[in-house]
C-alpha cells in the first residue's frame, strides 16, 4: 500500500491509524513524503506496519512512481495507492485482498464517498465520454462492474499491469493521471472494475493538501492536466469540443475564484499560461 504525501499531516495520521486497525494483515504500508514543507509527527514513526521515507517534491504522478519502484523492488505483487485524507473501515484489507483473489490480473478501484457525509458519492468511476475531464462520475453500482476510468484516490494495480503502463504518465503533475493510466491499461487488455462492497468504502476529505493558500495551485494544476488529457485521449470533433469546455471552465474558474484568492494577477497569469501552454 502507497500512501502519497504532501504536508496535511492530521488526516494522514488519521488514516494511517485506520490502516493499523485491519482485521487482515496480509500488507504493508509505505507513506511517500513527497517533499512535504513540515515533517511528519513523530507518531508517523511509531506505527507498526508502516514505513516512512523522503525525497524531493516531484508531484503526485511521480512521487508514486517513485514508491511503486520502491515497492516492486521489495516483492510487491500488486500495488493499492490510497489518499492520505481518506479513511476505511477494519476490514477493507481483508475484502480486497479476497477480491485480488478473484480477479488478479485486474485494476481494482473500490467506491469512495465524502467524509463528511458517507452516504454520498464523491467518486465511482465509470466509462470514459466527453465530460469525463469534467464532470466526476457519481454511479451506484449493485455489483463488480468493468468499467473504463477509476478514481486514484484508492486504486489498486497488479505488478505486472504497472510494468506493462510504465506506472503513471509524468506529464501529469496531479489530476487524471489515473484517467490516463486506465485508459492505457484498457488499450493493452487489461481490465478495470468497479468493486462497490460495502467493507471496501472510502471516505474522502477531498484536497486535504490545497488546504489554505495553495488553493490557486489546485486550480493551475486542474486545468492544465485537464488539457493534457485531452490532447492524449481526444480526436477530431471530441477534442475541439473539450477544448472549449476547457476554455469555459477557465473562464468560470477565474471569475468565481479571484475574488476569493491572494494575488489574483499571478493566478490568472498561471492559468492563462497553462491554457497556452497544453494548446500548442
Amino acid at each position: 500500500m502507497i500512501v502519497p504525501v504532501y504536508g496535511n499531516w492530521e488526516d494522514t495520521l488519521e488514516c494511517l491509524k485506520a490502516l493499523e486497525l485491519q482485521s487482515n494483515t496480509g500488507f504493508q504500508i509505505l507513506i511517500a513524503d513527497d517533499g512535504s514543507p513540515v515533517p511528519p509527527p513523530p507518531e508517523i514513526h511509531e506505527l507498526k506496519r508502516t514505513r516512512y521515507f523522503r525525497a524531493e517534491n516531484v508531484g503526485f504522478g511521480r512521487n508514486c512512481n517513485r514508491a511503486a519502484s520502491k515497492a516492486i523492488a521489495e516483492g510487491a505483487t500488486h500495488l493499492l495507492f490510497l489518499n492520505s485524507d481518506t479513511k476505511v473501515g477494519p476490514d477493507f484489507m481483508d475484502r480486497l485482498l479476497s477480491r485480488i483473489t478473484e480477479l488478479p490480473d485486474a485494476i481494482l478501484s473500490p467506491v469512495t464517498y465524502w467524509a463528511s457525509d458517507p452516504g454520498r458519492i464523491w467518486s465511482s468511476g465509470g466509462k470514459a465520454t466527453l465530460l469525463t475531464p469534467f464532470i466526476r462520475s457519481r454511479k451506484h453500482f449493485d455489483a463488480v462492474t468493468e468499467v473504463e476510468v477509476v478514481t486514484g484516490c484508492a486504486i489498486l494495480v497488479p505488478t505486472s499491469a504497472w510494468r506493462m503502463l510504465g506506472g503513471f504518465d509524468a506529464n501529469y503533475s496531479m489530476y487524471f493521471e489515473d484517467f490516463d493510466l486506465a485508459l492505457r491499461a484498457k488499450g493493452k487488455g487489461i481490465r478495470i472494475f468497479v468493486v462497490p462492497d460495502r467493507e471496501l468504502n472510502v471516505l474522502h476529505r477531498v484536497s486535504g493538501s490545497f488546504r489554505g493558500t495553495r488553493v490557486w495551485t489546485k486550480h493551475y494544476l486542474m486545468l492544465t492536466s485537464t488539457l493534457i488529457f485531452i490532447r492524449t485521449h481526444s480526436r477530431g470533433l471530441r477534442k475541439a469540443l473539450g477544448l472549449m469546455l476547457a476554455g469555459a471552465h477557465l473562464a468560470v474558474t477565474a471569475l468565481v475564484s479571484l475574488p476569493e484568492l491572494p494575488r489574483p494577477k499571478l493566478l490568472w497569469t498561471a492559468l492563462v499560461q497553462g491554457f497556452s501552454k497544453q494548446l500548442r
